[in-house]
């Protein structure tokens, strides 16, 4: 029973997190919030993560919940590895900018 405690602590701090730092990102901010409240749902209902599990051909509710985890980081990883790629070509084309409007007026 304290693991209830234990998990739900985190989970709802979160949302208050999401609410207070993403103001301006509604669909984000929404998203965010959605999974914190199932992530509630399942700590509270933990035997209906396991009927879904069954569904799917999965034995247990955590281990359908780890997988999912798991899938969901990757994602996360892949998203923001693109962001990372992104800003690092827009820094190195400000440079190159920066570099040649600095040698044109050396040379004037």
């Amino acid at each position: 029973m304290l693991i209830k405690y234990i998990l739900l602590v985190p989970l709802i701090a979160l949302i208050g997190l999401f609410m207070l730092r993403l103001r301006n990102k509604t669909f984000y901010r929404m998203f965010l919030i959605f999974i914190a409240l199932i992530g509630v749902f399942f700590v509270l209902n933990p035997e209906v993560t396991t009927r879904l599990a069954n569904l799917v051909g999965v034995g247990r509710g955590t281990d359908l919940i780890l997988y999912l985890c798991v899938i969901a980081f990757f994602l996360a990883f892949m998203v923001l590895y693109a962001k990372v790629r992104s800003l690092e070509a827009a820094q190195t084309e400000m440079v190159r900018q920066l570099a040649l409007a600095n040698a044109e007026r050396k040379r004037s």
